[in-house]
């Protein structure tokens, strides 16, 4: 199975099971790390987050949570790097983390691709 084959699979098994959608913003409740804030979502919440994406900052989303590079997306995805970085911003605007360390550190359970 190729790269982008695990992309859209990946994208596909995030959708959440005729979960209600709720209006109300949750509060955030954080706790600063080394890398920086751990935010304490459950694995719902996380998700529900993720939904917010559009479908190809979700596809970026996964690149990046893989440790790709923001270059190495953007050829992975056939975009221009400037279009990978309005993505990124987008991503980590919606997600409420500031950095890549905070979306590894906040997001890396909904990553599949980890060998066990």
């Amino acid at each position: 199975m190729g790269f982008m084959d695990r992309i859209k699979e990946m994208l596909l098994k995030s959708k959440p099971e005729t979960e209600e959608k709720d209006e109300k913003e949750t509060a955030v409740i954080s706790t600063e790390t080394h890398y920086g804030k751990k935010m304490n979502l459950s694995h719902s919440e996380k998700l529900k987050l993720v939904e917010s994406l559009t479908p190809r900052e979700k596809e970026t989303f996964y690149i990046l949570l893989g440790g790709y590079s923001l270059k190495e997306a953007a050829k992975q995805l056939n975009i221009r790097y400037s279009t990978a970085n309005t993505y990124q911003t987008a991503i980590y605007k919606k997600l409420n983390v500031n950095s890549r360390a905070e979306l590894i550190i906040n997001f890396r359970d909904l990553c599949e691709t980890r060998e066990e």
